[in-house]
């Protein structure tokens, strides 16, 4: 049975996936499930602006990570533009793919009309994710 799978392009060697979780899935979290067998590890949730914009806490969230044999960057936003850069961004730093959050509940998140808030909004959320393509050559995912 064929256990790896490709996602445009980008092969994944096995179906061993780890979900993207603030405050759980940082680097060293990435770098040990890879040694365990994942090979797609997703970064925490990064929100472009604070991304684009340099803050120190979100940068450490992206870092790609030597040695990991695929990287995934998820990203969360409300507007485009912010969107747009962060996918610019995450893929200058090595990411393999883009994921973008369109899932998470959390009132924080929710609050900025980001995550899980996006599905109200279908054609909102559709010109986010074709601003997110279209920043980019790597490939990009939705966690709704």
């Amino acid at each position: 049975m064929e256990r790896s799978f490709d996602i445009g392009g980008v092969r994944i060697p096995s179906r061993v996936l780890t979900a993207p979780m603030t405050g759980v899935s940082d680097l060293p979290f990435r770098q040990i499930a890879s040694k365990l067998g994942a090979p797609y590890v997703a970064t925490e949730m990064v929100a472009c602006e604070s991304f684009a914009r340099g803050r120190p806490d979100i940068v450490r969230r992206a870092a790609i990570g030597d040695g990991l044999p695929l990287m995934v960057a998820q990203l969360v936003g409300r507007e485009a533009h912010w969107l747009a850069k962060g996918a610019r961004l995450a893929e200058a730093a090595g990411a393999d793919i883009i994921d973008i959050n369109m899932g998470c509940p959390c009132k924080e998140v929710t609050g900025a009309l980001s995550g899980s808030a996006l599905m109200r909004d279908l054609s909102h959320a559709a010109s986010l994710i074709g601003a997110t393509v279209s920043a980019t050559s790597r490939p990009v995912t939705v966690k709704m």
